[in-house]
């Protein structure tokens, strides 16, 4: 009987030893499995984060001349819906960073506003991200923030109509078509506020009546405006 018993007790202890080195394996697998998983998603974040670093948003207008934003940390945020808070604007820009300031002004059918970050990094990726997001239904515009008086003033200069553009044609691609005319001083593509997409035709603006005129400007832009 005691010989049984005996054979029995070390039957059980051979069996609890078994089911700890096999509880142990399993931890040591999992945490192996958990260490693998952390430092993958570690070099998928710090190569996201390299890439990242080294992307540059495209200018969604066209920006002032001499205009520099290698150093500018706020954006211009353009097309609110009038129900959107300053709270909510803060809230929808913090994905992209930390938001150092936040103004609004409100208007009666579309807002807009300047948020300003604690980096550069942090604004760019607001305008890769962030353009062209619905908020209560309208598309927002964001991009590089700049003074006012950066903008050359364009009401006493002489305008043209440019049609047929594609959906891909922003301000800035508009510009760029026609800036090789030292005269040329704005181009604005017309956009649908609820949209957010390019109505399709747009204005570039000229300092003198001669640039626009001239036999080299007006045969080119015949010629080629249905191809931008």
């Amino acid at each position: 009987m005691n010989g049984t018993g005996g054979s029995h007790h070390q039957q059980q202890h051979r069996l609890r030893q078994q089911q700890q080195q096999q509880a142990l394996l399993m931890q040591q697998a999992l945490q192996q499995q958990q260490q693998q998983h952390q430092y993958q998603s570690g070099v998928l974040a710090a190569a996201a984060a390299a890439a990242m670093t080294q992307m540059e948003p495209i200018s969604n207008g066209n920006l002032p001349p001499g205009f520099d934003p290698s150093t500018c940390r706020s954006v211009y945020v353009g097309n609110v819906n009038p129900n959107v808070t300053e709270s909510l604007l803060i809230e929808v820009f913090q994905s992209a960073g930390l938001v150092e300031r936040c103004k609004l002004i409100r208007k009666e059918k579309s807002s807009f506003g300047f948020v300003d970050y604690y980096d550069r990094r942090s604004a760019a990726l607001a305008i890769m991200t962030l353009h062209g997001r619905h908020i209560y239904g309208q598309a927002i515009k964001v991009n590089w923030a700049y003074a006012s008086t950066q903008r050359e003033d364009t009401s006493g200069h002489f305008h043209i109509f440019v049609g047929d553009l594609s959906s891909e044609v922003n301000d800035a691609t508009l510009y760029a078509c026609f800036s090789a005319y030292p005269s040329c001083s704005d181009a604005r593509v017309m956009w649908d506020n609820k949209t957010g997409r390019s109505r399709g035709y747009g204005f570039v603006s000229f300092r003198n009546q001669q640039a626009w005129t001239t036999r080299i400007l007006l045969p080119c832009f015949l010629q080629d405006y249905h191809h931008l």
